[in-house]
């Protein structure tokens, strides 16, 4: 899904679902109840809403393609919104907490944010990709702000808390061996560009030149990448291209959704066991993650007890007929609840 590749590129790794899952520690005893609804708001923190309409949106984000023909259940709907909000939540929590220190997200952050996303894809492809899945551009830039506020948070605030000792980093190694055992590896360059002819230039040059300076001056609607992929994770469009190419060699120029791009094969990297230097920036990088946790879910209990957040009663309140499907007749309702009342007395 385009989506998914646009939001994952500024998720914070996984700090971020972790973010959201830690937050659901504290859903069911943190947030008191709002009487009285404001028109289109399901949760206000500290007097900030949070509206129906992001909650959708993030729904859609994580339920784009989950449906296979069957709707979901108001008691499915109402669980998965209360999950989604409490993400929501600890990151209007992390947004204040920017705010509050003098680093919160600048215009010009989301704009450069905006920038390097939209640069994977060439001419206007990115909105149209919006349009075809009906994604408001508003409230995308609404959540990826939030995504650049947790990225924000856990480089300036967390990640200075955590501290990493080389014993603990050694033992983490010899226990994980495993994990850096490396399979073969190709190193390419993929060039993308909108015509056959421009890409095959485009190629020729960077051969020539062995490497991509002023291409992309020159030919502005090239786009140059290097990439390192495992053999066993090329795509096969990919691999079938690249059959018979030496290490310097090209690949014939490919179609794909876009436009047209092109391989240039700079090297096969054997399998390998990376040593316990080449290894640390990984091993400090799974310490650190697991440290990082450790830190948000201190914080964010003591960002809730100084907090006042409110939930609307519509979604903590559940309906004897919410579990039935969206479709189900009046008469179906009306069995369920009568069945439900025999079973409980």
């Amino acid at each position: 899904m385009p989506l998914g590749f646009v939001s994952n590129r500024w998720k914070a790794k996984r700090l971020t679902t972790a973010l959201l899952l830690v937050a659901l520690a504290f859903w069911a005893t943190a947030c008191g109840r709002s009487g009285q609804d404001d028109v289109g708001v399901v949760a206000k923190v500290n007097g900030r809403p949070i509206t129906l309409s992001m909650l959708e949106f993030q729904y859609d984000i994580l339920h784009f393609d989950a449906y296979a023909g069957t709707l979901p259940t108001v008691g499915s709907l109402r669980e998965a919104y209360g999950h989604i909000l409490g993400g929501l939540i600890a990151q209007e929590l992390v947004s204040q907490e920017l705010e509050h220190r003098g680093q919160q997200v600048t215009d010009e952050e989301l704009r450069e944010a905006e920038a390097k996303i939209r640069a994977d894809y060439p001419d206007d492809a990115f909105d149209q990709m919006l349009a075809e899945e009906f994604i408001d551009l508003d409230m995308w830039r609404k959540h990826l702000r939030y995504v650049c506020a947790v990225e924000k948070f856990q480089r300036l605030v967390l990640r200075p808390q955590v501290h990493i000792d080389y014993r603990e980093a050694e033992a983490y190694y010899r226990e994980h061996i495993e994990d850096f055992k490396q399979p073969e590896r190709l190193r390419l360059v993929v060039v993308r560009a909108p015509s056959r002819e421009l890409v095959e230039k485009a190629v020729a040059q960077y051969r020539a030149q062995n490497g991509p300076a002023g291409i992309e001056a020159a030919l502005p609607e090239v786009q140059v990448r290097e990439v390192t992929v495992r053999k066993d994770l090329l795509p096969t469009v990919w691999a079938d291209a690249l059959h018979g190419t030496n290490v310097g060699g090209a690949s014939a120029t490919m179609t794909d959704k876009y436009g047209f791009e092109g391989l240039v094969l700079l090297e096969r990297i054997g399998a390998q066991t990376l040593g316990p230097e080449e290894a640390y920036p990984q091993v400090e990088a799974a310490l650190v993650e697991r440290r990082l946790l450790d830190v948000f879910q201190a914080w964010l209990g003591k960002a809730v007890d100084a907090s006042v957040i409110l939930v609307s009663d519509r979604l903590l309140h559940k309906q004897d007929d919410e579990d039935l499907p969206p479709e189900a007749s009046p008469g179906e309702a009306e069995n369920a609840t009568i069945a439900s009342g025999n079973e409980t007395g």
